[in-house]
C-alpha cells in the first residue's frame, strides 16, 4: 500500500490534479462572491469603493506574502509552504463567516489573500522544478483551461448560492474547497524541490535574489506587461457586477453568465494553447496572444462610446482580450522563470506580488474613477493594452536573442 501511495504521489498527472484543485480554490475566491457585490453592499450599508476594496484588500495580502513565501519555498521546500498557507486560507475564511461590518470583513479578506498567496507561489515553482519552460509552458496551458473552466461557472454557482442562501454561502463553499485543499496536500503532494538545491534563509541571499531581478531590465519587461494584462481583466470582473445590475439593470441570475462567458472565452483558447505552440512556436503564439488583445481592448473602448448600455457586445470585447490572455501570459511567465533559474521560488513570488499589487491599486483607482458606466474600466483596459505592447517592443529591441533562442530551441524539438 506504501509502495502504491508513493507511485501516485511520484505521477505527473497527479501533480497536476493536486496543484489544479489548490490554485482553482485560490482563483475562485477571487471572483466567486463578485455577483453579490450588491447585496454585499446593502448589508453593510456601505460604499461601492469600499465593496471594490473587498477585492483590492484581498491582493494586497496575496502580494506581501507572496515576498515571504517564495524565499521560503526555497529554503524549506514547496509543500510546507503550501500547507501553511490552506491552513491560513482556512482560518480566515471562518473569520469571514462571523463579521458584522465591512472593516471586519476586510480584515479577513487580507488573511485570506495571505493563505491564497502560497497557492499562487508555490504550484509555479512546482511546475519549472519538474520540466523545462516548453513543457511547463504547454502544462500551463492544459491547467489554464480546466481552472479557467471552474472559474467560469464561479459566478453561476455564486448566483445560486447568494440567491438561495445569502452571500455567505460563498464564503461556505471557499472555506469547504480550501479544507479539500489542505487535506489533499498533506497526504498527496510530495516535494519537488530537493534538499541539495535548498538556499539558506538569509536576509542577504534574499535581498541579492530580489535585487537581481528587480534590476534585470528584462524580468521588468516581462513583469510589467504580465501585471497588465492581468489588472486590465481584474479591473473588469471587479466593477461589472456593480456595472451590469445596479446601472443597467441586467437580472442577478444573468449575471453570472455574463460574467463567466469571459472566463469561458479564457478557458477554451487555453485548451488550445498548447496545439497552437506546437504548430506555431512561441513567438508566434505570444504575437498572435498580443493581436487578441489589441483587438478586444480597441474594441470595449470602442462600445464603451457607441453602446455603453448594451452587456453583449461589452462581453464579446473582454471575450476576445481574454482569449489573447490566455494564448500569451504562459509563456510570458516560462520566460521570465527562465532569466535566473536558480532563483524559482524569489521569481514566482516576486511576480506574483508585482503584479497582485498593481492589480490592488488599479482595482482602487477603479473604484476612485467609477462612474456606474463601462467606460473608465474600458479606458484603463486599453492604457494598459498600451503599456504592454511599449514594454513587448522594447523587450524585442533589446533582447532579440531571447526570441531567436526560443525558436532555435522549439525546432530542435
Amino acid at each position: 500500500m506504501r509502495n502504491l501511495l508513493q507511485r501516485v504521489q511520484a505521477s505527473d498527472m497527479f501533480i497536476l490534479f493536486i496543484i489544479l484543485i489548490t490554485v482553482t480554490t485560490a482563483a475562485m475566491e477571487t471572483d466567486v462572491f463578485v455577483p453579490s457585490f450588491p447585496a454585499m453592499q446593502n448589508y453593510f450599508a456601505t460604499t461601492e469603493v469600499m465593496i471594490q476594496l473587498v477585492v483590492g484588500i484581498n491582493f494586497l495580502g496575496i502580494c506581501l506574502a507572496s515576498l515571504f513565501y517564495g524565499p521560503l519555498a526555497d529554503t524549506y521546500g514547496r509543500r510546507p509552504v503550501l500547507i501553511s498557507g490552506c491552513v491560513i486560507f482556512c482560518i480566515a475564511s471562518i473569520g469571514c463567516l462571523i463579521v458584522d461590518s465591512i472593516e471586519m470583513l476586510l480584515f479577513w479578506r487580507f488573511w485570506q489573500g495571505v493563505g491564497t498567496s502560497a497557492s499562487f507561489v508555490a504550484p509555479g515553482a512546482i511546475l519549472y522544478d519538474l520540466y523545462n519552460k516548453e513543457q511547463a509552458a504547454k502544462k500551463l496551458g492544459i491547467m489554464n483551461s480546466l481552472i479557467t473552466l471552474a472559474m467560469a461557472g464561479a459566478p453561476i454557482v455564486g448566483n445560486y448560492l447568494a440567491g438561495n442562501w445569502g452571500w455567505k454561502a460563498n464564503f461556505i463553499l471557499l472555506l469547504v474547497l480550501a479544507f479539500i485543499s489542505l487535506i489533499i496536500v498533506v497526504f498527496g503532494l510530495k516535494e519537488s524541490h530537493p534538499v541539495e538545491k535548498r538556499t539558506s534563509l538569509q536576509l542577504k541571499s534574499i535581498y541579492t535574489g530580489y535585487q537581481q531581478l528587480m534590476i534585470h531590465p528584462q524580468a521588468l519587461g516581462i513583469l510589467l506587461i504580465i501585471a497588465c494584462i492581468f489588472s486590465g481583466h481584474m479591473v473588469y470582473i471587479s466593477n461589472l457586477s456593480l456595472i451590469f445590475i445596479n446601472n443597467l439593470g441586467v437580472d442577478q441570475t444573468l449575471y453570472g453568465f455574463y460574467q463567466g462567458a469571459v472566463l469561458l472565452a479564457f478557458g477554451l483558447m487555453s485548451v488550445f494553447s498548447s496545439k497552437v505552440i506546437s504548430h506555431f512556436g512561441m513567438h508566434t503564439t505570444k504575437n498572435l496572444g498580443m493581436g487578441l488583445i489589441a483587438i478586444g481592448s480597441s474594441s470595449l473602448l470602442l462600445v464603451s462610446f457607441l453602446a455603453p448600455t448594451n452587456p453583449l457586445l461589452i462581453t464579446i470585447a473582454m471575450s476576445i482580450n481574454s482569449m489573447g490572455f490566455a494564448l500569451g501570459i504562459g509563456i510570458m511567465f516560462g520566460e521570465y522563470m527562465e532569466i535566473f533559474p536558480d532563483l524559482k521560488g524569489i521569481a514566482s513570488a516576486l511576480s506574483n506580488a508585482t503584479r497582485l499589487l498593481f492589480i490592488a491599486l488599479m482595482v482602487a483607482l477603479s473604484g476612485i474613477l467609477f462612474n456606474g458606466t463601462i467606460m473608465p474600466v474600458a479606458v484603463m483596459v486599453f492604457v494598459f493594452f498600451l503599456l504592454s505592447l511599449g514594454a513587448q517592443i522594447l523587450l524585442v529591441r533589446y533582447y532579440p536573442t531571447v526570441e531567436v533562442k526560443t525558436i532555435e530551441h522549439e525546432l530542435m524539438i
